[in-house]
């Protein structure tokens, strides 16, 4: 039976809309007519802007009050206090559209915040602005500069975020496909492991079907982790809030543990799973259809979202920078495409292999295998919501259940593989024992809260700090806890660093104020000061621990051979 020509309509409607939505995207998005730096002058800090010829913006005070006027807000490091801004003096020039003569700023402007205080490091600035040619005004915009002593500027979008770099090199189509390419590259982090695993149970799990109907269904399932995907991004942007914090909230990882255990249970014989008999019809047969797979992608789009990483930060910054809901979305629905592509052919594969045998309890072996993926996929989205001795124990538990369950399910006609299933079986049941009684590995490096104090006495003391920005539903955190925080190398160069830890689990004031002074987009974030307070090397999303270590070691002999004695004050 072919795949029903309402499904595949509705499939190529969304990927019309998409494809619509990016040629409005590339057509329509009005140009960038001023670029900035931040530059630090003697008792100032001076926001250079250029204004592209034949553009001009509002003075700071317009002589109409419903014009926008052009405005600067600064942030300085600890130690520093923004006082007076200096703004430059406007020209007069008359405009097409209007009556009187407009006061405007054009070419280069300087604005100048004076300074008072002792200190350096990190400074952020937002210039608001409004553009207007001799026909026609640009929606207002708001360009976030930042200068960070110790090294170049961070992304933003007057040019030295790469995204905005491809836009103005290649336009807005290349950019996308590049941005395409470099979503495949996420599926190298440990935070999409989960979504390898649904996709192979959720598609192993279902019943035979042609080759046609599971690429429609696959297809369908990675346009909505796609749609997902984009919501969140476009969500994280323009808010400022984290990337992937929807999992924060217990209500969602319990929904996503909830739906794993209905799969699982469907997989196990107790029902099989249906959708509503409205969306049966239109999307194909009982929850297997084109809408089920649909569905499922909506769902797995919340379990990409914490995939932070360079490409994805810059992606943050940048439509965070223009302040456009459709750019964004076009721009993260490209980067989820990326990313799931090549769940396509797993779930080709997938389901070709629960094919092999096309009859006997193999089948039913096989069902029951998907369905304790899919359990253990539960618990691993309700982790971070339970203590880590409950976690323990469940995981013990479920290895023993399935180890024991498949290990001696009929299913195998030959006495070799019958033999070599129960041994398997009987192996993982017992690594579940050893698993519940082994003591709990801890990293013994002693975290202290992030704060103005912790950062000042390293200072004094001349060390290196390593602060470590997580969040308590965050996963790869969890990961590293287990791993990189506790492998010997790290543990051994870290007695030389001051370990700070941000927890911000809760978007409030004070996790607020935090991410936006490190200029932090998602979590795990992980940053390395200098000595004397400058960043030195930051990370975002997993890190190795061979890659930690070295970036520690770096930063250490940096010290070694730039930072001099300490010398007492007069």
């Amino acid at each position: 039976m072919m795949p029903g020509r309402a499904s595949w309509r509705l499939l190529l409607a969304i990927l019309q809309a998409v494809v619509f939505l990016a040629l409005r995207t590339a057509g329509a998005q009005t140009p960038d007519v001023m670029s900035g730096r931040l530059v630090r002058a003697d008792r100032a800090l001076v926001v250079e802007a250029t204004i592209e010829a034949g553009w001009h913006v509002n003075a700071h005070e317009p002589r109409d009050e419903f014009l926008i006027p052009t405005t600067v807000e600064v942030t300085a490091p600890a130690g520093l206090t923004v006082g007076a801004i200096e703004y430059p003096t406007p020209v007069e020039r008359m405009l097409a559209f209007s009556e009187d003569p407009l006061l405007l700023y054009e070419g280069t402007i300087r604005i100048r915040a004076a300074l008072s205080g002792e200190g350096k490091g990190r400074f952020e600035a937002r210039l608001r602005y409004q553009a207007c040619d001799d026909t026609r005004c640009l929606p207002p915009r708001t360009l976030a500069l930042v200068l960070d002593e110790s090294q170049a500027a961070l992304p933003t979008a007057g040019g030295v975020n790469p995204v905005g770099q491809w836009v103005t090199r290649w336009g807005y189509g290349p950019t996308l496909l590049w941005i395409g390419m470099l979503g495949l590259a996420l599926n190298l982090t440990p935070c999409v492991y989960p979504l390898v695993s649904v996709t192979v149970a959720f598609f192993g799990g279902r019943s035979g079907r042609r080759r046609e109907e599971t690429l429609l269904h696959a297809l369908c399932y990675v346009i909505g982790i796609c749609v997902t995907f984009s919501l969140l991004g476009v969500a994280a942007a323009l808010t400022g809030s984290l990337f992937g914090s929807a999992l924060q909230r217990p209500a969602v990882s319990l929904g996503i543990a909830g739906l794993m255990i209905v799969l699982a249970l469907s997989n196990f014989g107790f029902y099989q799973f249906r959708l509503p008999q409205a969306l049966t019809q239109a999307a194909g047969r009982a929850g297997e259809g084109a809408g089920g797979a649909f569905f499922m992608g909506l769902t797995m789009g919340v379990v990409g979202a914490p995939c932070i990483g360079p490409v994805v930060a810059a992606l943050l910054v940048f439509v965070g920078t223009m302040q456009s809901a459709l750019l964004g979305f076009v721009f993260f629905f490209a980067l989820g495409l990326g990313m799931g592509l090549p769940y396509v052919g797993l779930a080709l594969a997938a389901e070709r292999l629960r094919r092999l045998p096309r009859g006997g309890s193999w089948l039913g072996w096989m069902e029951w295998l998907f369905g304790f993926v899919l359990l253990g996929l539960a618990l691993h989205f309700v982790t971070p919501l339970l203590a880590a001795g409950s976690v323990q124990v469940a995981w013990a538990a479920l290895m023993v259940v399935g180890g024991l369950a498949l290990g001696f399910r009929p299913g195998f006609r030959h006495a070799a593989a019958r033999w070599g299933v129960r041994a398997a079986g009987v192996v993982v049941a017992v690594a579940g024992v050893l698993g519940a009684v082994a003591p709990q590995t801890r990293s013994p490096i002693a975290w202290v809260p992030l704060s103005d104090q912790a950062l000042a006495v390293a200072r004094e003391s001349r060390r290196p700090v390593l602060i470590d920005f997580q969040a308590e539903w965050c996963l790869p955190c969890r990961k590293m806890e287990r791993t990189t925080f506790v492998d010997p190398s790290f543990v051994d160069v870290a007695r030389a660093f001051a370990t700070l830890k941000a927890d911000v689990t809760e978007p409030d004031e004070v996790a607020t104020t935090l991410m936006q002074r490190f200029a932090v987009n998602g979590v795990p974030t992980y940053v390395l000061l200098a000595a004397d307070g400058r960043e030195a090397q930051r990370f975002e999303g997993f890190v190795r621990a061979d890659a930690m270590v070295d970036a520690m070691r770096a930063a250490l002999t940096a010290r070694q051979s730039a930072v001099p004695p300490a010398t007492p004050r007069a």
